[in-house]
């Protein structure tokens, strides 16, 4: 099995999890309340207000063969490219279309921003930066990929559901089946990071373990929300 293969398929794994998820499969059929669909969008705007932050940093570590495909992902983030369209800009949207007021966006802006702050807070696991941009571009990839597959699906239920207008839903139909090319794109920088800093077999299979050890889509979009459930059935399995 290739690098490439064994990356992927962490991806695939992570993604199918979701996608069998209880509360994925109550959200895409309308069975969530409309109090918990607004929770899974104020999470999943926390989860990628800030991403031109992350892919910032990412661009700081990347290999010289990778970096001006990470530069290009940061810049169109932020409306920096030929599209010009800024991804934080559609999460503001979509967020003013649910009926967010501006006290609830400016928490979610501050949410965003505090994942960050743990994230360089929270002690390192690891010897050096190198085993933590790779995680860090792990599980950034990985999101490009479950995107690129699923998220029309969200904003179907979105639109169906919570009667949201498709133009407030553009968001997700940006990082939808036609931005396969992203995550095909976010492969080979993984790739390419792995053979730049030399990480040993060993090494990658740890930092796989300890990346996707939980599903980070269900930990970051559902949250509190998927917890509570998994308590509740086993309170009734009790």
């Amino acid at each position: 099995m290739t690098i490439r293969t064994q990356i992927e398929c962490q991806y695939a794994a992570q993604t199918q999890a979701l996608i069998d998820a209880d509360v994925f499969q109550q959200l895409i059929t309308g069975r969530l309340s409309l109090e918990e669909i607004d929770q899974f969008v104020a999470n999943l705007c926390q989860t990628h207000l800030k991403s031109s932050q992350i892919l910032a940093f990412l661009y700081s570590v990347a290999p010289p063969a990778s970096a001006a495909r990470i530069q290009h992902n940061m810049l169109e983030e932020m409306g920096l490219d030929d599209e010009g369209i800024c991804h934080s800009d559609l999460l503001q949207q979509l967020a003013i279309a649910i009926g967010f007021d501006a006290q609830q966006r400016e928490a979610l802006h501050a949410g965003a921003q505090n994942r960050i702050k743990t994230l360089c807070n929270d002690p390192l696991m690891f010897g050096t930066i190198r085993e933590l941009g790779l995680l860090v571009l792990l599980e950034v990839t990985c999101f490009e990929w479950m995107l690129s597959r699923v998220s029309s699906r969200m904003a179907k239920a979105l639109e169906v559901y919570r009667k949201l207008p498709a133009d407030c839903l553009q968001w997700f139909y940006h990082h939808s089946e036609v931005d396969v090319r992203h995550a095909e794109e976010g492969l080979d920088s993984v790739v390419d990071y792995i053979s730049y800093y030399e990480i040993e077999a060993d090494e990658l299979e740890t930092i796989l373990d300890i990346t996707f050890r939980e599903n980070i889509f269900i930990k970051h979009y559902f949250g509190a929300l998927a917890l509570a459930q998994e308590t509740n059935m086993l309170e009734v399995a009790v």
